[in-house]
């Protein structure tokens, strides 16, 4: 069997949450012996192809940006001209979904989000998302809940399978070098507790409401991430915010190790998931989250793996952290919890094994 995957981006160019969705994806499919080809933007310049933990990976010419969509008008072109059995979209795509609107392979759709953002854009960009999805044989979707809230998804419920993101939780062990960087880390914070938060400093990650929550605990609250907000959260933040800009893979692995509590303080639903929360809860951590209705409430049990608390309320964000921070054997507990959620239900083995069977229906 040979996979044509089109996607947005690719590493090591970028790696964002749904870029680590799909290379843990094709890592599991390369093992079990199938052909994958990545079809992608380039994040600037002209692109071509190179190969990536055994995946071809074919780069579209970029144009630039507009709304955090790449240009890149010869994607569709380079999709068309993969070889391949099946195709397996990973929206939101734009030029994604007009590719696949013209190749008559069968095609799979993973609906990672709907368009929150560009929701303006949805005159336009609707109709080409829902021809996507006619020709579609199966939408794969990471929880219940977001099929539940999707809009884009209305009146194609049939075709969806719910088959839950995962990783590999042995990259994120405490070996002897994670746990040397991660003393260095807690030196260099200082002897206080640590709350961690990871991802693109973006409106929509509610960091500010982060920030005004902790501004008066005694705790380290450090940020790893870049983005478009880092000027107003810096602006925002008190002594006790640590900005750790980009880190390497490595480095983010002691980053977790050294926190005491993870915080996703999401206020809308472009936080359709949450791949962070894994990776914490993969290093034992106990989460605290934001009540959206989409996989970040599918991951995070209120009161088993973490706590649960109102999108935007500062107030109750500051208890629930308090709380953990407070109490070292509840957060040890949650931890505990967390790790062995993330083993049993999101692991990148079970998500490969899931979304092969999905193949081979597709294709039968």
């Amino acid at each position: 069997m040979r996979v044509v995957q089109v996607g947005k981006f690719y590493p090591p160019e970028y790696l964002g949450g749904l870029e680590t969705v799909v290379v843990n994806l094709n890592t599991e499919l390369v093992r079990r012996g199938i052909g994958v080809t990545a079809v992608v933007s380039a994040v600037r310049g002209r692109g071509g192809a190179d190969t990536y933990g055994g995946v071809r990976v074919v780069r579209a010419r970029s144009y630039g940006t507009v709304l955090s969509q790449p240009l890149t008008p010869g994607l569709p072109r380079l999709v068309r001209g993969s070889p391949g059995d099946l195709v397996h979209l990973h929206h939101p795509n734009p030029l994604g979904d007009l590719a696949v609107v013209g190749d008559r392979r069968p095609l799979v759709i993973t609906q990672h989000s709907d368009v929150v953002r560009q929701r303006a854009l949805a005159p336009f960009y609707g109709p080409i998302v829902r021809r996507a999805l006619e020709r579609a044989r199966f939408v794969a979707i990471g929880s219940e809940q977001l099929l539940r809230t999707s809009r884009e998804l209305r009146g194609f419920e049939a075709k969806a399978r719910v088959i839950p993101f995962g990783i590999d939780s042995s990259r994120f062990a405490a070996t002897p070098a994670v746990l040397e960087r991660e003393g260095a880390l807690r030196a260099a914070w200082g002897e206080r507790p640590v709350v961690l938060s990871v991802g693109r400093l973006v409106g929509y990650k509610g960091l500010d409401v982060l920030l005004r929550a902790t501004a008066t605990l005694d705790a380290t609250v450090v940020i790893v991430g870049t983005g478009p907000e880092e000027a107003r959260l810096r602006s925002l933040a008190g002594k006790n915010a640590v900005f750790a800009g980009k880190v390497s893979e490595e480095d983010l692995i002691a980053h977790y190790h050294a926190a005491d509590v993870f915080c996703l303080s999401s206020v809308t639903m472009a936080e359709a998931f949450g791949i962070v929360l894994l990776e914490a809860m993969a290093c034992g951590k106990p989460l605290v989250t934001t009540a959206l209705p989409t996989g970040v409430s599918a991951v995070n049990r209120d009161g088993v793996t973490g706590l649960v608390v109102p999108p935007g309320d500062s107030g109750a964000l500051r208890e629930a952290i308090s709380s953990l921070l407070a109490d070292p054997a509840r957060r040890a507990k949650m931890g505990r919890a967390a790790r062995e959620v993330q083993v049993r239900e999101y692991g990148a083995e079970l998500m490969g094994e899931r979304y092969f069977g999905l193949y081979e229906e597709a294709m039968g």
